[in-house]
Formats: structure tokens, C-alpha cells, sequence
């Protein structure tokens, strides 16, 4: 699942998920649909970007889905401070990377999560 409020960048994420022979279950903008979403489809890892719409961030939207439903996630943000990493790690996240993408990097955390890669 991925969670991008800018649908320029989801659609190529999705893209570039799709050609490693993932599946996109959904793709959602907001911190509430993320965690709506996750609930209904219930994915096996969601890439979540921290600076969404809605009243929940990203990082509170990823702590929720992570903890009721043990769901694990990747943050992919533009943010790269030690204060936005630090609230971001306090959600046990399963990987954290700042645009622009290493998207060699991010394959590699993917299949460490999903090793059943298509």
C-alpha cells in the first residue's frame, strides 16, 4: 500500500513496484485513510510518506497501523531532520528514506520485508 498525498509520485512508485512484481492493494492521501485502508485490505507493508493530508501525520497514521495491526512500514519523506527522524523512528518503523529515492536501496528494504517477491 502506498500512502502519497502528490498522485504524480504515488503512480510512479506504484509503477516501479508493479516492474519488481509487487501488487498495489491501494493507495491512499490522508493519515485517516491510510489507516481505514490498511484496516480493509490489510497489506503486507505499507510505504508511507510523513507530510500527508488530514489531522494525522504520517508518522501518527504509521504508528497506528504498525501497532493494531502489525502492519510494518516504510517511510519515504523529503524530511531528513533529526527531530522529524526522531518522531518518526519513535513509530518502530521498517525503514526510513528521503526523497530523492535510492531506489536500489529501497528494493533491498522491500525484499527483506517481502522476500516472497514475485
Amino acid at each position: 500500500m502506498i500512502v502519497e498525498d502528490e498522485i504524480v509520485q504515488a503512480m510512479f512508485l506504484g509503477k516501479i513496484l508493479e516492474l519488481w512484481g509487487y501488487e498495489i492493494c491501494e493507495t491512499a492521501t490522508s493519515g485517516e485513510d491510510a489507516v481505514k485502508e490498511a484496516a480493509i485490505q490489510n497489506p503486507e507493508l505499507v510505504l508511507m510518506d510523513i507530510n500527508i493530508r488530514g489531522e494525522i501525520s504520517g508518522i501518527e497514521a504509521a504508528g497506528e497501523i504498525r501497532s493494531r495491526l502489525g502492519i510494518p512500514v516504510i517511510f519515504i519523506t523529503g524530511y531528513s531532520d533529526e527531530e522529524t527522524r526522531q518522531q518518526a523512528y519513535a513509530a518502530h518503523p521498517a525503514g526510513y528514506f528521503v526523497k530523492p529515492l535510492d531506489y536500489d536501496k529501497l528494493k533491498e528494504a522491500i525484499r527483506l520485508i517481502m522476500p516472497q517477491e514475485k
